[in-house]
């Protein structure tokens, strides 16, 4: 009976250990494959976000890369480079050679100036000019951007054309002297400079009538008296700074004077005075000492009185 009872408990146990087995073998699956899923999502999760990140990277750097090169050939096109270049394509442009062979030459070194399948034929017709032109003078002036690309460069140019004219069965070569200013529009690709058009011709009058006063310097007028005494230190001192003599040292603070130019005349212009410090505007006449040459000359002088002496402080 006992044993009975034994055997019946065994056999419980084995379903119950059975079941369990199977129940942690299931368990143990769902776990594993709960793992790997889980580990293959974060794979492509991160795999996504990588490229993403790469991607944004890439394209980024290519932002940077653009900006910096647009940079590059802005600050090429704003570089005193572009006055270099403009001044030498002028030299060419401008100088037409009398001998044929030297023009083509001329277009040889144009085609080098000009952007890449720019159509020489339109620059000149030289075909009835028989002279020839050079430059004489060549003035920068000034240059207008236009985009961070393009750039129009003015020159005052000083030309001759020379050509030969028949006068009484004679032939009499006739030189004319031309002065206009010249733009020339200029690209630029960060590595160099190239005329993209033909240049232009315009006139400008820059001088004007117009009337002008000057600004009065800060401080009280001096008297008469003062005024008399200024000038006869200016006229010693202008004296010395004509020909930088041994006595300048001692009423100025500067470095050296003039050289050969005798002293004619001082005339103080305005005077003012702040406690112990004079501003003068003074006109100077010298004459050159080898000549009989003589101008004009206008200097603003800051000056300093101490123990009944002046001392120039500032010369301009």
């Amino acid at each position: 009976m006992l044993f009975s009872k034994q055997k019946q408990s065994t056999s419980k146990n084995k379903r119950r250990l059975s079941y369990s087995s199977k129940n942690a073998a299931k368990t143990a699956s769902i776990l594993f494959f709960s793992v790997m899923f889980l580990s293959l999502l974060f794979n492509v999760v991160f795999f996504t976000k990588y490229q993403t990140i790469r991607n944004s990277v890439k394209a980024s750097e290519k932002n940077i890369h653009d900006q910096l090169k647009e940079v590059e050939n802005t600050n090429l096109l704003y570089s005193d480079s572009i006055e270099v270049f403009t001044e030498d394509f002028l030299k060419s442009y401008l100088t037409v050679p009398k001998d044929e062979k030297e023009r083509q030459e001329r277009k040889g070194e144009l085609s080098e100036y000009f952007v890449s399948g720019f159509d020489l034929k339109r620059v000149s017709n030289l075909k009835d000019f028989k002279g020839e032109r050079r430059v004489t003078d060549l003035q920068y002036i000034d240059t207008k951007y236009l985009s961070n690309r393009e750039a129009k460069v003015k020159f005052q140019t000083v030309y001759e054309i020379t050509e030969v004219q028949e006068k009484d069965g004679r032939t009499i070569p006739k030189t004319t002297k031309y002065e206009t200013n010249i733009i020339v529009p200029v690209t630029s690709n960060g590595k160099g400079f190239a005329v993209y058009q033909n240049p232009n011709m315009i006139k400008e009058d820059l001088k004007t009538t117009m009337s002008y006063e000057g600004k009065m310097p800060d401080g009280e007028p001096v008297t008469s008296t003062q005024t008399k005494l200024l000038e006869s230190f200016l006229n010693d001192f202008f004296t010395s700074y004509g020909v930088s003599d041994e006595k300048l040292p001692f009423m100025a603070d500067v470095t050296g004077g003039l050289e050969d130019q005798t002293l004619q005349d001082v005339n103080v212009r305005e005077a003012v005075k702040v406690d112990s410090e004079y501003t003068v505007n003074a006109d100077v006449h010298y004459q050159n000492s080898e000549s009989s040459m003589s101008d004009l000359y206008s200097y603003e002088l800051k000056l300093e009185k101490e123990n009944n002496k002046f001392f120039i402080t500032q010369i301009e």
